[in-house]
């Protein structure tokens, strides 16, 4: 009888375990679908895409209008990676944890001037971001 309720609860404790993941999973892909669903407006921003690979950023040099932005980063590299916009080596916005093979946004208000943007590894090079006064 202890052998039949001790695998029981090990099953209901799996069962129970799975069940959590699949929710918190869920939950992210909604908020995800949710977020891009929504219909562009006049104070939504503009969006850009930036594609990071082993080597770097493609393309390595963006022109965007100071204001709201909205950066859509597809993680083409081997390595889980964060995503930075720098100004003066100071991180301004970042996206953290961009899966390999999954794209994620990034929202940012930015000012006009130059900034940097990092590109997966620390030894890759950084690209730039111009950002144009309107």
């Amino acid at each position: 009888m202890k052998h039949c309720l001790r695998y029981y609860l090990q099953g209901l404790y799996l069962s129970t375990v799975v069940s959590g993941v699949a929710l918190s999973m869920s939950a992210c892909f909604s908020n995800s679908a949710r977020q891009s669903a929504s219909p562009l407006g006049a104070t939504d921003s503009a969006k850009v895409a930036i594609t990071v690979t082993d080597t770097g950023c493609q393309p390595t040099q963006l022109t965007v209008a100071e204001g709201k932005n909205t950066f859509e980063i597809t993680n083409n590299s081997s390595q889980i990676l964060e995503w930075e916009i720098l100004k003066d080596s100071m991180v301004v916005e970042e996206q953290e944890n961009v899966v390999p093979k999954f794209v994620q946004t990034l929202k940012a208000d930015l000012k006009a001037g130059q900034y940097e943007m990092t590109c997966g590894l620390r030894s890759n090079p950084k690209g730039t971001i111009i950002v144009t006064a309107k």
